[in-house]
């Protein structure tokens, strides 16, 4: 039986440097039950048209991507990160590790964090992040990559 890259993540996310190196990983709380994904955004349609509607030629731009998270805001537990009206300053990186550390995980080298507040009353206060990818520094790189992560607390380091 195939391992599938689903099931309970870890999630690790890290401040970048002036550089655009990760400073210090910290493993975020367990997120609320199915507010863990990766949403793509299609990139725009550019259409050649020739006269009568039919198109010569298609093009498509890239895709964007955001991953967003939520976390239960619990007595003891502190933001990711210190927000003026949801607007988080500086860039992040972030890595999720399926259930199975064994298959493919994300890896997110650059991006924009934003914070999100709600209340209900079967959930109390929830925290929801939102990771907008970015040109990563390292051209070699996508914005997102899928790849097996390990645990980058390990060593503390930048490592992939």
């Amino acid at each position: 039986m195939a391992s599938i890259g689903w099931g309970k993540p870890k999630i690790w996310i890290s401040k970048l440097s002036a550089l655009g190196a990760p400073t210090t990983w910290v493993e975020v709380p367990t997120p609320v039950q199915d507010s863990t994904q990766l949403v793509p955004t299609k990139g725009d349609k550019k259409e050649a048209k020739v006269e009568g509607g039919e198109n010569e030629a298609v093009k498509y731009m890239r895709n964007t991507y955001a991953l967003e998270f939520s976390i239960r805001a619990a007595e003891g537990r502190a933001k990711l990160a210190e927000d003026d009206e949801g607007v988080i300053s500086g860039e992040y990186a972030l890595k999720l590790q399926p259930e199975d550390p064994d298959v493919t995980g994300i890896a997110i080298d650059r991006g924009t964090l934003s914070f999100e507040p709600s209340y209900t009353a079967e959930d109390g206060v929830l925290w929801k992040y939102v990771l907008d990818a970015l040109i990563p520094t390292d051209t070699t790189r996508k914005s997102v990559e899928f790849e097996v992560i390990t645990d980058p607390t390990a060593s503390n380091s930048g490592g992939q």
